[in-house]
């Protein structure tokens, strides 16, 4: 006799809705208000997320106002991968070739989590499976770069009324810690390029050779980037540096920059960048439009050279960090390293990425660190001085200087701007800095060694000064600093 058990499962109830407005229904299990809307012939059922009646006609009214917005059209129909790709193209004018190769390269590795899923259909479910699986294999900067990718694509959808909402804007970024740069010392530096010089005493490895040292000293000497220097591509701001763009009389070098409107630029020449300009070019005799370095990578003779040497094994870029590094330690003030470099950010970046210093600067500094007196410190004046109004300057300098800033509606003798103080006291007879101070900051704005005797012929010191200073930032001071 076979026996039957009795099925306990109970059946599952569909859940009750109720009609209590157009388009406004309340669940009766839980008394919230979810909306029912047809577009298109699309239906759209949203849980309005509250129990508040009045709360819920708002939300209804903004709900309504975005499914007005969606497009009926083929385009609503595009899946992640072709939503993805229509706003890389979109968006390719804005972007440098190497910022479109990676961004393709996100795609790529997003596209698999969506498959061929509409891009209105994709739920902050999905995207949590992407953050589950994909996350746990990528690097915080690359889940950093994806995610931003993702959050773009859906945004792009949301302006074209493609989605209603971004299913992605709940995920959060991964905080990034940045690698600690890591450069040559000098020494190191001065061996390398002497280990890359050496050859094997072929003619076209000596050539080779040679070439490669000349490429790793000129990105040193200028801080300019490998692109900037070899060029690369077809876009025409990604020439190479050519002799032509070389003032040896002016001291000055233009780089045609390659990711930002900011890195085209000219900049100073160094003592060294010029000394080793000039000697490279007795040793050719090149015309206008040679380029200044004939190769393009000094890659394998770096890697054989480090290797020789057993050092970490340094890259083009660098030698990049090399230069801003021993730029700042060299006593050169961030923003003007930043501009130097070609950034765009007035020294963020800078001040970001090489705020460290070399170990042994950090220990040559310590040491002129004093608790009983600081060297550079000036002793204040007694209370006593003060309060009987003695002062430092005779009189007839006090009032020659205070008559000479009222001449003026910016303090530019305490800015912080070693350029403004620069050109403010270059315009003006009476000192009212001093002159060290004047000197100094002389040396700043011009980026280059700068002697007392020069001050005897100001209009040079102006006119180099502007051939040296971007139109824009000369613009901006003059404004600030009209010449008396």
């Amino acid at each position: 006799m076979k026996m039957t058990g009795k099925n306990t499962t109970k059946p599952v109830e569909k859940p009750a809705f109720h009609k209590v407005a157009e388009n406004l229904y309340r669940l009766e299990s839980s008394n919230g208000y979810y909306a029912l809307l047809k577009r298109g012939g699309k239906q759209f059922r949203r849980s309005l997320k509250t129990k508040d009646r009045k709360l819920a006609d708002r939300r209804l009214n903004d709900l309504r106002a975005k499914i007005g917005c969606l497009k009926i059209s083929p385009e609503a129909k595009l899946n992640f991968e072709q939503a993805a790709k229509l706003w890389l193209e979109t968006n390719r004018h804005a972007a440098s070739s190497g910022t479109v190769k990676r961004r393709e390269m996100y795609i790529k590795g997003l596209a698999p989590y969506f498959k061929n899923l509409p891009v209105r259909n994709i739920t902050e479910q999905n995207c949590d499976r992407w953050v589950k699986e994909r996350g746990a294999i990528l690097a915080s900067e690359t889940f950093v770069h994806e995610l931003d990718v993702l959050n773009a694509v859906f945004d792009f959808a949301l302006n074209r009324g493609l989605i209603l909402s971004n299913p992605a804007r709940h995920i959060k970024r991964r905080k990034i810690i940045s690698k600690q740069i890591v450069v040559p010392s000098l020494d190191q530096f001065k061996q390398l390029i002497s280990a890359i010089r050496q050859s094997d005493g072929k003619k076209d490895n000596q050539e080779k050779c040679q070439d490669g040292a000349n490429l790793v000293e000129f990105l040193a000497y200028s801080g300019a980037r490998i692109g900037e220097v070899v060029g690369g591509g077809e876009a025409s701001e990604k020439r190479p540096t050519l002799w032509g763009d070389v003032n040896f009389e002016r001291g000055t070098i233009f780089l045609p920059g390659t990711k930002t409107e900011a890195a085209p630029r000219t900049i100073p020449m160094s003592e060294r960048l010029c000394e080793f300009l000039t000697r490279l070019k007795a040793q050719k005799k090149p015309q206008p439009k040679d380029r200044i370095v004939p190769i393009k990578s000094a890659r394998k003779c770096l890697q054989t050279a480090c290797k020789k040497l057993a050092l970490p094994q340094f890259t083009h870029h660098d030698f990049r960090h090399f230069f801003a590094t021993t730029c700042i330690e060299s006593g050169v003030d961030i923003p003007t390293v930043s501009r130097w470099l070609g950034h765009k950010d007035g020294g963020a970046l800078a001040m970001k990425r090489y705020g460290h210093l070399r170990q042994e600067h950090s220990f040559a500094m310590i040491k002129r660190v004093s608790f009983d007196q600081p060297p550079n410190s000036v002793p204040l004046q007694k209370p006593s001085e003060v309060e009987a109004g003695k002062s430092p300057f005779p009189a007839d300098d006090r009032r020659a200087i205070a008559k000479a800033k009222t001449k003026y509606n910016y303090p530019w003798w305490v800015s912080e701007n070693p350029l403004e103080v620069f050109w403010g006291q270059l315009h003006e007879e009476v000192r009212i800095v001093s002159a060290e101070k004047f000197l100094e900051t002389a040396k700043q704005a011009m980026g280059r060694q700068v002697f007392k005797q020069e001050f005897a012929d100001r209009p040079a010191l102006a006119d180099e000064f502007s051939a040296r200073t971007p139109e824009a930032t000369l613009n901006e001071i003059r404004a600030k600093i009209p010449a008396q």
